[in-house]
């Protein structure tokens, strides 16, 4: 979700990003010996991974549970005691559960914004382009905190120097 709102270039500012291949075969979601499309996520992930910026990296010991991207890069995740980028809502609170750090991609969107990267309308831009795939209550959370962060930085403008 990171690539297809836009954000993936920004990663790279706070991450040295690794994936698993079950992770890149979920990204690049056609088969070259049936068809030459590709969608543009999968462009960009090819990319990036040709020119060194994606690190291939698998676990020792895959979970059983949820999709078999999520399972894999929950375990990878836990094993190296990594941040764990990921968007769906079940998965991310099962992984905090284990202990892992973990980063929403509406999370990410506001770091953006409240570390100055992106501009207010922005960051309420790429959260409203997550809705159709984000859970309510990520995207909920993540706009309250760019409510209050704005609110904070209005009012600080206005005190004296």
């Amino acid at each position: 979700m990171a690539c297809q709102i836009g954000v993936v270039p920004y990663l790279f500012d706070f991450f040295r990003i690794h994936y698993c291949q079950t992770v890149a075969n979920e990204i690049v979601t056609t088969d070259p010996e049936v068809t030459a499309l590709i969608y543009p996520q999968a462009m960009l992930f090819r990319v990036m991974r040709d020119d060194g910026r994606l690190h291939l990296a698998e676990p020792g010991k895959p979970l059983d549970l949820y999709g078999v991207g999520e399972a894999h890069a929950i375990a990878l995740a836990q094993e190296r005691d990594w941040v764990l980028l990921i968007n769906d809502s079940r998965p991310l609170q099962f992984a905090q559960t284990l202990g892992i750090l973990c980063v929403s991609v509406p999370e990410f969107c506001v770091l953006l914004y409240t570390q100055g990267k992106i501009t207010e309308a922005a960051v309420l831009g790429y959260l409203k382009r997550l809705r159709s795939t984000t859970s309510p209550r990520l995207l909920s959370k993540a706009e309250q905190v760019v409510y209050e962060f704005t609110r904070s930085q209005n009012s600080d403008l206005g005190r004296p120097q």
